[in-house]
């Protein structure tokens, strides 16, 4: 039985080391471009990231759960092929069709030429990312964890020597060539990890196998594709509709806040890397298991989660500083204010990662899924269409975004068959929001002093609850 809570902190580490490599990275490129080219940049992505979400197809996930429970190494193969075959037929009409229209949409929509060839270039990207997801399925699939986060900390490096040299050169235009250079080393990296093991078992599915596969796979990854598609466009809701009526200067400081709240997501991605398979596996085989494991999986993570965003909050501005120094600070102090809603924002969504990675996508249970992210998006639309003329379009956007996250929580947690939320995590997280909400306060001893005071009664607090385990390692009941 592969115990869960050791590989999970292993891939925290990992996506740790990661995260603090792209986190190096973020502030060197912000340190290269100005203002404007980092907002005309962040534009260009959120326009490809929500067209090229729709190639996605849901079949990441869905190939992960098939994977974990497949009986042998030939079925593996026959999975990614026919998850790569299926993807493709989306893929390489949406990669064309972006190539295509880029100069309609950068001119005629968005009114900025700038945009054009950043998004000739991501089309191409499209072509290679497409294998990424797939791939990656297939070694995590096959529970092959090590390799899988050794494989984390290589591309971050990568990427590093990458985007740094490419942005200096050529500014806005260098950003998205290191793009298309990083995914297509990526690409042939995991290639060669997934199927290096499986080599003398690279079959063909026939038509018969193509079409249970096929069948197999969309049983689950429709529904994983919609909600995928839903979560990109709530993350992207910001940059894409501030940007129809806003100058560049102020998607860039909503995009940075949205930078550095969404690190915080690494921790429910790296837990999913792991959960996912495994609970796969526990609730195909025994469903006692399955819940006696997320409980205690989920308070674990809960306690994890909120204790990163704590801190990430009370010294953001500390942070920023030293990451960007006085004067970028200066430049993006518009920023700081947002960060608090972003975060909480991330927080219920990093509970809605992980629910869905642990119970939802295992137990098949896609309309549960479907209504909660359609409550995300929908959500945070009505309340950003309720408060936008009332206050700052930027704290309206930011507040409703964490709305729309709230919500599609209550929405997810109240609609699966047992109860995992009780008043001790409300409790906590009424701690964690007041602590975080005190990051006005400038730089003194009494903020340090206040800090550790409030951070020693949180700690108590999560203990009582019991959400600190020390080892979290399931053993198969008799």
């Amino acid at each position: 039985m592969i115990d869960i809570g050791r590989w999970q902190i292993v891939s925290f580490l990992s996506r740790g080391m990661a995260t603090l490599i792209g986190i190096a990275q973020s502030f060197v490129i912000i340190r290269l471009l100005t203002q404007s080219e980092w907002g005309l940049v962040q534009l260009a992505v959120s326009i490809g990231g929500a067209l090229g979400i729709y190639q996605h197809l849901g079949l990441a996930s869905a190939s992960t759960r098939e994977v974990s429970a497949s009986e042998n190494k030939d079925e593996i193969f026959k999975i990614f092929v026919t998850s790569a075959v299926i993807r493709y037929c989306i893929t390489l009409p949406l990669a064309i069709g972006l190539f295509l229209f880029a100069e309609k949409i950068a001119v005629s929509f968005y009114k900025n030429s700038g945009l054009i060839v950043p998004l000739k270039i991501y089309a191409a990207t499209l072509l290679f990312q497409g294998f990424q997801s797939i791939l990656n399925s297939v070694i995590s699939g096959t529970k092959r964890f090590k390799t899988l986060f050794g494989y984390q900390v290589v591309i971050a490096f990568i990427s590093l020597f990458l985007y740094i040299p490419l942005v200096y050169l050529y500014k806005v235009n260098g950003f998205f060539l290191a793009l298309l250079g990083f995914n297509a080393v990526a690409s042939v990296i995991l290639a060669v990890l997934a199927f290096y093991p499986l080599k003398g078992h690279l079959k063909m599915p026939s038509r018969d196998d193509f079409k249970r596969l096929f069948r197999d796979l969309f049983s689950i990854s429709f529904a994983i594709y919609f909600v995928k598609i839903i979560y990109t466009n709530w993350e992207k809701l910001g940059t894409n509709v501030l940007g129809i009526f806003s100058s560049t200067q102020v998607i860039a400081i909503f995009a940075f806040a949205m930078l550095y709240a969404k690190k915080l997501m690494n921790i429910s991605d790296s837990a999913t890397d792991v959960s996912l398979p495994v609970f796969s596996e526990h609730y195909v085989k025994d469903i006692d298991t399955f819940k006696t494991a997320f409980q205690v999986n989920f308070n674990k993570l809960f306690f994890i989660v909120l204790f990163f965003a704590i801190g990430a909050c009370y010294w953001v501005t500390e942070a920023v500083y030293l990451l960007l120094g006085a004067e970028k600070l200066a430049e993006y102090s518009a920023s700081i204010p947002l960060i608090l809603p972003l975060l909480l924002a991330f927080i219920f969504y990093s509970f809605i990662n992980l629910i869905k990675s642990s119970v939802l996508i295992p137990a098949k249970l896609t309309w549960h899924m479907i209504i909660s992210y359609l409550v995300l998006l929908m959500g945070s639309l009505g309340f950003f269409w309720l408060t936008k003329n009332s206050q700052d379009p930027l704290l309206s956007m930011s507040w409703s975004i964490a709305v729309g996250s709230l919500l599609s929580f209550l929405v997810m947690s109240f609609s699966i068959k047992f109860k995992f939320f009780n008043i001790d995590h409300w409790v906590l997280l009424l701690q964690a929001g007041f602590i975080s909400s005190l990051n006005w306060m400038p730089f003194s001893f009494f903020k340090i002093a206040l800090f550790v005071i409030l951070m020693v009664l949180f700690l108590w607090g999560s203990k009582v609850a019991g959400f600190m385990p020390r080892v979290l390692k399931y053993e198969k009941k008799a």
